[in-house]
C-alpha cells in the first residue's frame, strides 16, 4: 500500500500498466501496489478542463471512466459551443473540438449550428467582444450611420445591414460587406491637359462634389465606381473646352463648371451619382502664350486709358468754353472770375507792389476785353 497526495487546485489521473482506472479528488488517497506499474498524472484544475490530443485520447481509450468524472462537450464540424460556468461566460469551442469539463463544474453548453445560423447574435457578439485577441473563423464589421453596407455570402448579395456591430461566422462560407459612403465626397483632377479648337495646349484643374443616391447601382454597374468618375470628368472637359477657341474658354470661363457638369451628368446619374458641382478652379496656359495675352492685355489697357483721358480733355476743353461763354454774356461774372484770379496770384507770392492804385490792380493786371 502506499499513499497517493492531491493537492489543492489538482486532480489526480491513476494509471494502471499505463491504463486509467480511477481520478482521484483533492486529499490523501491510499493504493495497493502489488506488481503492478502504478503511475499518478496530475492535473491543474484552474483551466477548468482537459482538451486538444489529450482529451481525445482519454476519450477514445477509456469511455466510461471519463463519462463518469468529466462533463463530456464533442462538437460536430459545423458547430461552435459558448461555454459557461457558474453562471459565467468562459469559453468558445471551436468547430470539431472536444474537452472533457471536469464534474464539480455547473458548466452550461449552447451550441450553434454555425452552418446555417452564420450571424452572430448580439449577446454571442458581447461573448465574443470579451476577447482582447482575433478569434479565428469570425469576421468582424461595423457600420456607420453615414453609410449603406451590403452583406454578400459566396459572392451573393444577402441583404442590407443597418449601423452597428454584425459579427458573422466565416467557416462555412466565403463573408464579404460591400459599403458605399452617402456623404457628399470631393474628387480632384490637377494638371488635365487638352488641346482647344485653335490649337493651344493648356492645363486645368478640376473638382467636383457628388453624392451617391443609389447604392446598390453604384457597386452593381460599374466595377471601379470612382476611376470611373475620374476618367469620364475627364473626358467631359476635353470634349467640352477641345471645341471652344482660347478666347472662348478664357471669356466664359465662369459659366464652364456648369456646362461641364451637364456634360456627363447623366452618366453619372446611371451609376447612382448625383453631381452636385463641377468647378474649373484653374486654367494654366503654357509660357509663351501667356506672355502674349499679357501683351494683349496691357495694350488694350492702355488704350482704354489713352480714350479715357481724351474724353476726359475733351470735357475740360468744353467746360472752359462753356464759362467763356457765360461770362461774355455776364460782365458780373467775368468780374468774379477776375477776382478769384487774383486771389490765387496774391497767394503765392511774398511782396506784391502796386503802382497807379487799386484800379491799375484791378483793371490794370487782368484784363478779358476782346483787343
Amino acid at each position: 500500500m502506499f499513499k497517493l497526495h492531491i493537492y489543492e487546485n489538482q486532480k489526480g489521473l491513476v494509471y494502471k500498466d499505463e491504463k486509467l482506472i480511477d481520478v482521484l479528488g483533492v486529499g490523501t488517497h491510499k493504493l495497493f501496489r502489488l506488481f503492478q506499474n502504478i503511475r499518478l498524472e496530475r492535473i491543474d484544475t484552474a483551466s477548468h478542463s482537459i482538451d486538444g490530443e489529450k482529451a481525445r485520447t482519454l476519450y477514445r481509450l477509456f469511455p466510461d471512466i471519463v463519462k463518469a468524472h468529466f462533463h463530456v462537450v464533442s462538437l460536430k464540424d459545423e458547430e461552435r459551443a459558448y461555454v459557461s460556468i457558474d453562471g459565467k461566460f468562459t469559453d468558445l469551442m471551436e468547430p470539431g473540438e472536444l474537452k472533457l469539463y471536469f464534474k464539480e463544474l455547473d458548466i452550461a453548453v449552447e451550441r450553434v449550428n454555425i452552418k446555417e445560423h452564420y450571424t452572430l447574435t448580439a449577446r454571442h457578439r458581447d461573448y465574443i467582444d470579451m476577447f482582447d485577441s482575433y478569434v479565428e473563423g469570425i469576421a468582424k464589421y461595423t457600420v456607420t450611420e453615414h453609410e449603406t453596407a451590403y452583406l454578400y455570402r459566396d459572392e451573393v448579395c444577402v441583404r442590407t445591414l443597418q449601423s452597428g456591430r454584425h459579427y458573422f461566422y466565416t467557416t462555412f462560407g466565403k463573408i464579404e460587406l460591400k459599403r458605399v459612403d452617402t456623404r457628399i465626397k470631393e474628387l480632384e483632377i490637377n494638371g488635365q491637359e487638352l488641346l482647344s479648337a485653335d490649337k493651344v495646349t493648356l492645363r486645368c484643374n478640376l473638382t467636383m462634389h457628388y453624392s451617391v443616391s443609389d447604392t446598390m447601382r453604384y457597386l452593381e454597374r460599374v466595377d471601379a465606381p470612382q476611376t470611373y468618375l475620374y476618367k469620364q470628368l475627364q473626358f467631359a472637359a476635353r470634349k467640352h473646352l477641345g471645341n471652344m477657341s482660347i478666347d472662348e474658354i478664357l471669356s466664359r470661363q465662369h459659366t464652364l463648371n456648369e456646362e461641364v457638369r451637364q456634360e456627363f451628368a447623366h452618366l453619372c446619374k446611371e451609376i447612382g451619382v448625383d453631381v452636385e458641382g463641377v468647378y474649373i478652379k484653374d486654367i494654366i496656359l503654357p509660357g509663351e502664350m501667356r506672355e502674349i495675352f499679357n501683351q494683349v492685355i496691357e495694350a488694350s489697357k492702355r488704350a482704354e486709358a489713352n480714350n479715357i483721358k481724351r474724353r476726359e480733355e475733351t470735357a475740360a476743353t468744353r467746360s472752359l468754353l462753356n464759362t467763356a461763354k457765360l461770362m461774355k454774356d455776364n460782365p458780373a461774372l467775368a468780374r468774379l472770375k477776375e477776382l478769384e484770379a487774383l486771389e490765387k496770384i496774391t497767394q503765392t507770392v511774398g511782396t506784391l507792389n502796386v503802382y497807379g492804385g487799386l484800379d491799375h490792380v484791378m483793371n490794370g493786371m487782368i484784363s478779358l476785353k476782346e483787343p
